[in-house]
């Protein structure tokens, strides 16, 4: 991994025993759950194939899971569970989102209501600060949910869609932006998408963002303040196979599947995350003014705000071990 130094992980907090071994399964399992679908199908239909009932009655469990139409209703006894602490004590997570506390506060003042619109980077190989982060929005935003986007392939995939669903996360729709702020919570999105899992090098720090024209848009539409958020070290959790780049032959498939196509490891050789602190940092909020119609030039007057509040936020508050330059293409 790109920052899997000893120096690193000798910085972590050690965990007990029980909690490293509980952590280190139970995220192999999220983060590699494609990876173990991919080896469990294929084992079930030969099991079943040999006469095991057994296998049948998983191989249509998983199934049904699969196609089960999910409620998306965020379930809170799981999402501030004491499981979260053990992943987050694992990445020794940490967070400061003053510049958010901030803006409620001003907004306060001027009698103008809360609605943010959460613009998330990096990606990483699985958004794991994102995910982690999510456990921590009674904090973040009191009193008020906010509610995630992801690819249509995550809610393909059985447990995993319901994991996502019960966390708020929703299908990345142009309708489902609108739905989630009319009903008063607030969103976020990772706009750099599968595409910016293929700018992870050890060299620099890269996101895509200057190409999301359309997600500044819908925030202009929606009259819902930007807020860019940077999780260091969520790139530093996976080495990849291969040279990256947002324009090789596998992102542009990826791009075309909506399907992330990326061959991945972790510790042993294995899709078990490695041990490295991750930070979460809100940035300048840009204030955005609502238009139903903003023209290209007002969409590219707000995107050159986030940019800056991005590289602002990414010079100013990255940790000590984050010595990597920060591209945003």
């Amino acid at each position: 991994g790109f920052g899997s130094t000893d120096l690193v992980i000798m910085a972590i907090r050690p965990l007990p025993l029980w909690k490293h071994a509980f952590a280190y399964v139970t995220l192999g399992l999220l983060c590699g759950w494609y990876y173990f679908l991919m080896i469990l199908y294929p084992l079930l239909l030969f099991l079943m194939y040999r006469g095991s009932y057994i296998a049948g009655g998983i191989f249509v469990a998983l199934l049904v899971l699969s196609f089960i139409p999910l409620k998306f209703k965020v379930w809170e006894g799981f999402m501030y569970c004491w499981i979260w602490k053990v992943w987050r004590d694992y990445f020794d997570f940490t967070g400061d989102w003053s510049s958010l506390t901030e803006q409620s506060e001003k907004n306060k003042k001027a009698g103008r209501p809360d609605k943010f619109f959460f613009f998330e980077f990096p990606h990483g190989i699985f958004p794991m600060g994102q995910f982690l982060s999510a456990s921590l929005i009674r904090d973040i935003t009191p009193g008020k949910m906010i509610c995630g986007t992801g690819a249509d392939i995550v809610f393909m995939f059985p447990v995993m869609r319901h994991v996502m669903a019960w966390i708020g996360t929703n299908p990345a729709k142009r309708a489902n932006i609108t739905k989630i702020l009319n009903r008063g919570d607030h969103l976020a999105i990772i706009p750099g998408g599968i595409a910016e899992m293929y700018l992870m090098n050890p060299d620099t720090e890269g996101i895509f963002l200057r190409k999301r024209q359309n997600t500044v848009k819908a925030a202009i539409q929606e009259g819902a303040d930007i807020v860019p958020v940077f999780f260091f070290g969520n790139t530093r959790i996976f080495s990849t196979v291969g040279k990256n780049s947002s324009d090789s032959l596998m992102s542009k498939l990826s791009r075309k599947l909506r399907a992330s196509i990326v061959l991945f490891f972790g510790r042993n050789f294995l899709p078990v995350p490695f041990r490295h602190p991750i930070r979460m940092v809100t940035g300048r909020v840009v204030e955005v003014t609502k238009k139903e119609f903003p023209s290209e030039e007002e969409i590219n007057a707000v995107m050159e705000k986030v940019i800056a509040s991005v590289q602002e936020l990414y010079e100013k508050k990255r940790p000590e071990w984050e010595d990597r330059p920060l591209v945003i293409s």
